[in-house]
């Protein structure tokens, strides 16, 4: 299941993101978006922009308080073949406050929100009276991610999965300023794997944010200047952070790509965006969590400063975990060495212990081994912990371990097991009629006891003088070869089928309708009510094998695809004698079919052979000797 869901989830990526770049190219951008393009990670993580999340094994809740500065997040500038000049900061100074809940339950699923406050903005862009500068609410996010595999701080690599929404606030009211909120619902789908791997806390994100096309909204005088365009774009997010756990600090960076898919900048390089940042991290007491970030932006669209800073606290408490006085993972309770770093055993004596040394792999640790560069073998002395026996006493080699030295033992890598052969020393029995009574025992040895072993005589089968497989005592025509029959008067007597070796052997062909799995029954049907009859007659027999075969012709329309036109012909056919069968009485678990289309003649094919090539055959497969 898990392999489908992760396939799913890329499926739902790249779907939202053609629904994304559909919908954008059937409308005009809006005018107006959130400039501010950080958006911080759940309350409690070891993370500002670079998801790495928790679940409730780890906390069960987190609010916090997250200050985002950006220095020059917009600027205006033309482009010409040296690349872009800056001309004037729209936006120079850009504080905002985020306000962060996190919670989670059943240690799978974790929910998040926040809700941007714009508390400074600073510059030429002014659209709203008294200015920009005034408090401001942005676009609140909500999310949620599930995890799928592994767990983010406790195993070498997990994946989670989930998705983020914003709630476009100036869609519902226009008060607000136009670089603080957008006009319609903004979705990112997004994947995140993550994991600790010694002092490695590691993570990376790929989501596809899918937003209507906007521009940026310029006062009137400079309406006739190309504004700043956003779109939708595929984001990407890696981080490592080198992770001590004791003293709970972390310390790394983060590093955020994006790029436009859709719009005039797509994929171009004012259409993308590389940002990094340099974190640290600290926990108060498993209790408080606390972080500073600073960072540049090095590639830049709309919204990505030259500079960053980013401060964090959060009221994260950790859930309670059972003692680890050794810091092994493995908690004192189980671990059989609470004091002593050790690895996992099954065996609970060892469970949590170091592993041993033992030189010699004798499995006795070299602080108890007498001989520890000298294996104990299969004679141990035991006077002498993890030593062999000296060599004047060694026992003789016995590879199969059968009690019989190999230099007496006629099989000496094959144990003579409870049954051995009285004529070949250290040898198991043989059965060589394989009717499963061994040959010291077996009174006919080459002949297989069958279906009706004689009780008098191991191994061997009752009088049969016709070999028609049914024991004299009970056949109507002992000297006549015949077949089953569920009428005692006619039992064992010729009819237009018999039993030959382990095959049901029909006198007469079963016959269809020409290029069709429809028996002729005026033809064959007595030849099939024969065939019901012998297995009604026969209980020993549990399994029948319907074979079916065709000849090399096939109808002018098929010539390309002949073969295959013949072997689904047999398997049809296959399938109706089955049903016949069945309907007349037989137990479907006793009928099985193969079908081999014209894999397998017996007779050339040609003219003369056509009529042997097409045929139903009925084998017997438990029989000795059956296939």
């Amino acid at each position: 299941m898990r392999p489908l869901l992760q396939c799913s989830l890329f499926a739902f990526l790249a779907l939202s993101l053609v629904a994304g770049t559909d919908a954008q190219a059937q409308s005009q951008p809006n005018v107006g978006y959130q400039l501010n393009r950080y958006e911080p990670t759940a309350a409690g993580e070891w993370s500002f922009a670079v998801e790495h999340p928790w679940y409730s094994s780890t906390r069960r809740f987190a609010v916090g308080l997250t200050l985002n500065y950006a220095h020059q997040p917009l600027v205006l500038g033309y482009k010409d073949s040296s690349g872009f000049t800056q001309t004037q900061s729209l936006v120079t100074h850009q504080l905002i406050g985020h306000l962060d809940v996190a919670g989670s339950f059943l240690d799978r699923v974790l929910v998040t929100a926040s809700l941007p406050v714009v508390m400074l903005s600073q510059g030429s862009l002014i659209d709203k009276s008294p200015g920009e500068g005034s408090f401001s609410v942005g676009d609140p996010r909500v999310g949620a991610l599930a995890r799928i595999y592994g767990q983010p701080g406790k195993s070498t690599w997990s994946v989670s999965a989930g998705l983020d929404l914003w709630i476009p606030l100036r869609g519902i009211t226009d008060s607000l300023p136009s670089i603080v909120s957008d006009q319609s619902v903004r979705v990112l789908p997004k994947v995140v794997f993550a994991g600790v791997w010694r002092k490695l806390l590691w993570s990376g994100s790929l989501g596809a944010f899918i937003r209507p096309e906007a521009q940026t909204k310029l006062p009137q005088e400079w309406s006739s200047i190309e504004a700043g365009r956003a779109a939708s774009e595929l984001q990407l997010g890696l981080r490592a952070l080198y992770f001590d756990q004791p003293r709970r600090f972390a310390v790394g960076p983060e590093l955020l790509f994006s790029s436009a898919l859709a719009g005039r900048d797509s994929f171009s390089r004012y259409g993308t965006s590389l940002e990094t940042l340099l974190t640290g991290h600290y926990n108060i007491k498993d209790m408080i969590q606390v972080g500073a970030a600073i960072g540049l932006g090095f590639v830049r669209q709309p919204g990505t400063p030259d500079v960053r800073g980013v401060l964090r606290i959060a009221y994260a408490p950790t859930t309670k975990q059972e003692p680890d006085g050794d810091g092994d993972g493995i908690i004192d309770k189980y671990d059989a060495c609470p004091t002593e770093r050790g690895v996992s055993s099954r065996d609970p004596k060892k469970h949590g212990c170091p592993v041993e040394s033992d030189r010699d792999g004798d499995g006795v640790p070299d602080k108890a081994d007498l001989c520890p560069d000298v294996a104990k073998g299969a004679a141990p002395d035991p006077d002498r912990l993890g030593c062999p026996l000296p060599e004047k006493v060694q026992p003789e080699p016995d590879r199969d371990g059968d009690g019989v030295p190999d230099r007496n033992d006629q099989c000496p890598s094959e144990p003579q097991g409870t049954s051995p052969d009285p004529a070949r020393l250290g040898c198991p029995a043989s059965d060589s009629d394989k009717d499963g009574v061994l040959d010291p025992v077996d009174q006919c040895l080459f002949e297989p006891a069958g279906v009706s072993p004689d009780p008098n005589r191991p191994g061997c089968p009752l009088a049969d003088k016709d070999r028609d497989q049914i024991p004299d005592s009970q056949d109507a025509c002992p000297d006549k070869a015949g077949a089953p029959h569920p009428d005692k008067k006619r039992h064992g007597c010729p009819s237009v089928v018999e039993i030959r070796g382990c095959q049901l052997v029909i006198l007469q062909p079963i016959q269809f309708k020409p290029n069709s799995d429809i028996i002729n029954e005026k033809v064959s049907g007595k030849v099939l009510a024969a065939v019901a009859d012998a297995l009604k007659a026969s209980p020993s027999i549990k399994r029948m094998r319907i074979e079916g075969h065709t000849d090399s012709q096939c109808p002018a329309k098929f010539k390309k695809t002949c073969k295959s036109y013949n072997q689904d012909l047999s398997e049809r056919r296959v399938g109706s004698v089955r049903k016949w069968l069945i309907k007349s009485g037989i137990e479907e678990g006793r009928l099985e079919g193969k079908a081999y289309g014209q894999e397998k003649p017996i007779a050339p094919n040609t003219p003369a052979g056509w009529g042997k090539n097409r045929r139903v055959e009925f084998h017997l497969p438990d029989c000795a000797g059956g296939n």
